[in-house]
């Protein structure tokens, strides 16, 4: 008897876990995800997710969180696309990986008037205040390195504002990602410099793994590879390619629908 209780329980759980709808979630990354002056939600990654959406009849609403409670999500709850996310080792096994999406440089920036000169991570570890956005990949990494100067917050906004004030030194962000939102903030980009390079990312679609619905991923797999190669995607990263160009001065190469940032 004991053993039929079980394997009741055990289908039980399966049905509740695989039976969960589907939640796709990004966070504010311009230009890969951001909220357009009309308040809607618009990019390159979410062009290319909306464009699989359809071609799965999926109406499922992009939700926008912050970075720490979205990953949180993906890493605990079945059933989550989440997008945009750079796929590190540590990561690797976390979650199903659906496709590339771009690939992007990490920097540390300054004021342009703040004199700092940083030349290895042993100086950036001696400053003072490092703006992060808490569950950044940023954030993760250089934990992982061994700094203990990161002040989070929660959006990247936060943090532009932060080194105004004089609050933090530097802040850690990407090219692409710190002259678009110096263009929301009406900013300049001569008002920021970039002071030292941290490492390059390859930024994905993908899925949450534990108790996943694995006929759901496959679909989800399968749609987001033909997409690519149908040549659609490398249509949708050539438009950004040329939006980003014209609007903001933002140089990138699109190969294959990944949208390389320089």
């Amino acid at each position: 008897m004991r053993w039929i209780v079980g394997v009741i329980f055990f289908f039980l759980t399966s049905f509740a876990l695989y039976g969960k709808p589907l939640r796709i979630i990004t966070v504010v990354e311009p230009p890969a995800s951001y909220l357009d002056s009309h308040g809607q939600l618009t990019g390159f990654s979410v062009e290319v997710v909306q464009a699989i959406q359809r071609s799965l009849d999926d109406k499922t609403v992009i939700e926008v969180l912050p970075e720490a409670r979205a990953i949180h999500i993906a890493r605990t709850e079945p059933n989550v696309v989440l997008f945009s996310f750079s796929r590190t080792p540590k990561r690797e096994d976390e979650f199903y990986w659906l496709g590339q999406l771009s690939a992007k440089a990490w920097s540390v920036y300054a004021l342009s008037s703040n004199p700092v000169h940083i030349e290895s991570l042993e100086q950036l570890r001696k400053v003072q205040a490092i703006g992060v956005v808490r569950g950044d990949i940023r954030e993760e990494w250089l934990t992982e390195q061994g700094f203990g100067n990161l002040h989070p917050s929660v959006n990247h906004q936060q943090n532009i504002h932060r080194l105004r004030s004089g609050r933090l030194d530097l802040i850690a962000y990407e090219s692409q990602g710190i002259q678009h939102l110096l263009w929301e903030e009406g900013l300049q980009t001569s008002d920021v410099k970039s002071v030292f390079n941290l490492k390059t990312s390859d930024v994905y679609l993908l899925m949450s793994k534990s108790g996943t619905d694995p006929k759901l991923m496959q679909n989800w797999k399968t749609a987001a590879e033909k997409f690519r190669r149908s040549g659609q995607q490398q249509f949708i990263a050539e438009k950004w390619q040329m939006i980003l160009k014209h609007y903001h001065n933002i140089n990138t190469e699109a190969v294959e629908g990944v949208l390389y940032f320089k």
